[in-house]
C-alpha cells in the first residue's frame, strides 16, 4: 500500500509540475508570437502608406524591372532570366559557407539570408501585375516576386501567411478610376526564426527543469509518506498483535464453557457463550487476513479450472438456500481457467454466495453466472425485499452495513472487504450494482487464464 501511495504522490506531483511548466512555456511563446505578428502588421502598414496606390498605381502599365544582379555572369548567354537565390548581406559579416548561429534550423537558413524588408505590388482586376516596388535593392529576383505575388493574389484572406511571408492586400483605384489590388509583402523568416528559437529554448529549459524537479520529488517522496507509512505499520502491527492476543482468552473462555456445560448440563446461556465466542473468533480471523493482504505479499499462483471452483463452491450452498426457501440457478461456462490462488478465489465466491443468501428475499432467486470473453466474469445476483439503503459504492468498506440491513446474523461487514482485496490481488475488479427491481448484483472481473489466451 505504501509503495502505491508513494507512486501516486510522485505521479500527481510530476503531472502538476509538468502542467505548470507547459502552461508557462506555451504562454511565453504565444505572447512572443502575437507580438511578432503585430510587428509584421505594423511593417505592412508602413509599406502600404509608403507605396500607396493613390500616388503610383496609375503611372505605368508594365511591371517595374528589378535591378539586375551584381554579377552579370549569373545571367545565361541566351538572355533568359534566371531566378536569383536570396543573398545574405555582406555587411552582416556572414557568408553562406560559414558556421553561424542560424545553422540551428537549417530549413530557415536560405530565407534568413534575406533582409527583413518588403515590397508592394499593384494588380489589375484580371490579376495581371501592373507594378512592383521593393523596399531595398537586389533583395528578390523578378521571377521570384512574380510567382509569390501571383500565389498570394489567389488567397481569399486579406491578411495572412504565405510560407515565410506575411502579406496584406486591399482594393483601390487608379487615377483613371480603374479598380486595382494593392498587395504588400514582408519576409518574416527572421521573425519566425526568433519565434522557433524561443520555443526551442523554452521547451529545452522547461524539460531540463522538469527532470531536475522530478528527481527532487522522487527523493522527497520518501520523506513525505514516511509519517503515513509509520502510522500504517503501527496500525497493521496492532491489528495483528491484538488478533493473536485475543485468541488466547477466547480459547480459555470456550474451554471453560465446555467444562461448565459438562458439569452443570446444557443451558441456553452456554449456547449463547459459544455463539459469541465463535463470532469473536471469526472477527479475529478476518482482521488478521485483511492485515496480511495489506502487506501485498503475492502468493504462489497456478493455473486451475475456475469453472469447477465456482461450481463446487456455489453447489455447497444449495442446501442452505433450499432450507430458507430460496432458489439457486447456475449458469457456468465450462473449461474456464484462471491464473491465481485457488483457495483465495474459492473464498471470494463463498463470500458472495453467503452475502446473497443473507440478504435474499423470501422465495427469491439466487443466480450464479460465469462467462469468459475478453475477461472472466462472475455474476452473483439475488432478489431483495427492498434495495432502499443499499449503497453500491460503500458496500466494500470495512465494517460498513446499511442500517436497514442490520440483523443478528453474526457478521461484521468484513466479508466484502476481503473479497475486494482478493480481487485486487489477482489484478481483477469487483463491483456491486442494483439490477432491475429489487435485485442486487455483484460482478467479479478477472484476467483470462494462460490456457484461455492460447
Amino acid at each position: 500500500m505504501i509503495p502505491k501511495l508513494r507512486k501516486k504522490f510522485i505521479l500527481i506531483a510530476a503531472a502538476s509540475l509538468f502542467a505548470v511548466i507547459l502552461t508557462v512555456a506555451f504562454s511565453i511563446d504565444l505572447i512572443f508570437f502575437l507580438q511578432s505578428r503585430d510587428l509584421l502588421s505594423g511593417q505592412l502598414t508602413v509599406l502600404m502608406g509608403q507605396y500607396g496606390a493613390d500616388s503610383s498605381a496609375g503611372e505605368g502599365t508594365e511591371p517595374a524591372d528589378v535591378p539586375p544582379p551584381a554579377d552579370e555572369s549569373a545571367v545565361p548567354e541566351t538572355g533568359t532570366k534566371r531566378r536569383q537565390p536570396p543573398r545574405f548581406p555582406e555587411e552582416d559579416g556572414f557568408s553562406p559557407g560559414e558556421n553561424h548561429p542560424f545553422s540551428l534550423f537549417p530549413r530557415f537558413e536560405d530565407n534568413l539570408r534575406v533582409r527583413v524588408d518588403g515590397c508592394v505590388a499593384v494588380l489589375d482586376q484580371n490579376g495581371e501585375i501592373l507594378q512592383i516596388r521593393q523596399d531595398g535593392s537586389n533583395s528578390y529576383s523578378e521571377e521570384e516576386l512574380e510567382d509569390l505575388i501571383l500565389t498570394v493574389s489567389r488567397k481569399k484572406a486579406s491578411e495572412g501567411w504565405c510560407g515565410y511571408y506575411r502579406y496584406r492586400k486591399q482594393t483601390d483605384q487608379t487615377g483613371e478610376g480603374e479598380p486595382v489590388t494593392v498587395l504588400a509583402l514582408v519576409n518574416a523568416s527572421s521573425v519566425l526564426y526568433s519565434v522557433f528559437t524561443v520555443l526551442f529554448v523554452s521547451v529545452l529549459i522547461g524539460l531540463l527543469g522538469f527532470l531536475a524537479a522530478l528527481l527532487l520529488i522522487i527523493f522527497a517522496s520518501g520523506r513525505a509518506v514516511r509519517p503515513i507509512a509509520e502510522s500504517y505499520e503501527k496500525q497493521k502491527q496492532f491489528v495483528t498483535d491484538a488478533g493473536h492476543e485475543l485468541k488466547t482468552p477466547l480459547t480459555v473462555i470456550s474451554a471453560d464453557n465446555q467444562l461448565a456445560r459438562i458439569t452443570f448440563g446444557d443451558s441456553e446461556w452456554f449456547d449463547g457463550i459459544d455463539r459469541q465466542v465463535e463470532r469473536m473468533n471469526a472477527l479475529v480471523r478476518s482482521l488478521i487476513q485483511l492485515a496480511r493482504m495489506d502487506e501485498e505479499q503475492k502468493p504462489v499462483f497456478s493455473v486451475f479450472s475456475f469453472s469447477d471452483a465456482v461450481y463446487d463452491t456455489a453447489k455447497a450452498f444449495e442446501h442452505p438456500i433450499l432450507a430458507k426457501h430460496r432458489r439457486l440457478t447456475l449458469e457456468i461456462q465450462e473449461n474456464i481457467t484462471c491464473h491465481g490462488d485457488e483457495s483465495a478465489l474459492r473464498q471470494l465466491v463463498s463470500i458472495l454466495m453467503d452475502n446473497a443468501l443473507k440478504y435474499s428475499a423470501e422465495e427469491g432467486e439466487i443466480a450464479v453466472r460465469l462467462t469468459a470473453d475478453k475477461a472472466v466474469r462472475l455474476q452473483v445476483t439475488n432478489d431483495c425485499a427492498s434495495v432502499e439503503g443499499f449503497n453500491p459504492e460503500r458496500v466494500f468498506e470495512r465494517f460498513y452495513r446499511a442500517d436497514k440491513a442490520r440483523t443478528s446474523d453474526g457478521s461484521y461487514g468484513l466479508g466484502l472487504s476481503i473479497a475486494q482485496s482478493i480481487a485486487r490481488l489477482h489484478r481483477g475488479e469487483i463491483r456491486a450494482e442494483i439490477s432491475g427491481q429489487n435485485k442486487v448484483r455483484f460482478e467479479l472481473t478477472l484476467p483470462l487464464g494462460k490456457s484461455d489466451r492460447s
